[in-house]
């Protein structure tokens, strides 16, 4: 029996693309070996209504164990003194801002853990992804395949109705090794509801190292923007993660 050139090719698996070969990768790495880190936080954050503007500004530091017992986070003594200072001082003066219990408030435990192990996330990032463009591109000097991905947005189906516009998109870099040396999201939408315009959007910046059969995330930064309601905030936030 013979068959056709065209029914071979059919037969033939279809070349793999940067974005098969990256979910590949980062299904080795399992996250289970122990590990001790420092995270440091920073935020900026200002808030503008018919009033002056609000500027708030924190930084805290911590100690993270992950290993076989679960996530530890460890807080400094003097940190939590002066958390408790400022709150003292809030309930006297409601209009006092807190900035370090601001902070300690900003690392989420759920994204302390992925930290040091963000693989999973990672992949759940790229479920849905589409490449649109795949090209050599280096990062930091260092050679680097850059795929542009388009996401698929995550909104409750109740609040996609006051959407007018939704743009997201992602730029992920991986290194000769076939590994993720950073990646980048951009999110901007504009809505309206109960004939009230707003918009907003958050960017976001991640650096990886893998660490044994860990991908951590060393380095981290995001914005995020909103405007509506007659009110506007703008958030900066960086995270860096030092393995011991």
């Amino acid at each position: 029996m013979h068959l056709s050139p065209l029914i071979f090719l059919l037969a033939l698996p279809l070349p793999a693309n940067g974005l098969d070969d990256l979910r590949t990768a980062l299904q080795k790495f399992q996250g289970a070996e122990p590990v001790k880190a420092t995270l440091e936080h920073s935020f900026w954050r200002q808030t503008m209504d018919d009033k002056k503007p609000i500027v708030t500004q924190g930084r805290i530091s911590a100690q993270l164990e992950d290993g076989p017992q679960g996530l530890r986070v460890s807080w400094s003594r003097p940190t939590l003194q002066q958390a408790m200072k400022e709150l003292a001082a809030q309930e006297r003066e409601p209009d006092r801002t807190a900035p370090t219990r601001t902070a300690l408030r900003n690392v989420d435990p759920v994204e302390a853990s992925e930290s040091l192990n963000h693989a999973e996330a990672l992949l759940r990032d790229l479920a849905q992804a589409q490449v649109q463009e795949e090209k050599a591109e280096p990062w930091q000097g260092r050679p680097a395949r850059l795929l542009v991905l388009k996401l698929a947005p995550r909104i409750p189906e109740s609040q996609k109705k006051y959407l007018k516009e939704l743009k997201v998109e992602a730029r992920v870099w991986i290194g000769a090794d076939g590994l993720p040396l950073a990646f980048s999201s951009s999110v901007a939408y504009k809505g309206s509801r109960m004939f009230i315009s707003f918009e907003g959007g958050n960017t976001q910046e991640l650096r990886f190292a893998p660490i044994g059969n860990r991908l951590v995330v060393t380095h981290a930064t995001s914005e995020d923007r909103n405007a509506g309601f007659g009110a506007s905030s703008q958030t900066k936030k960086t995270t860096t993660v030092t393995v011991l």
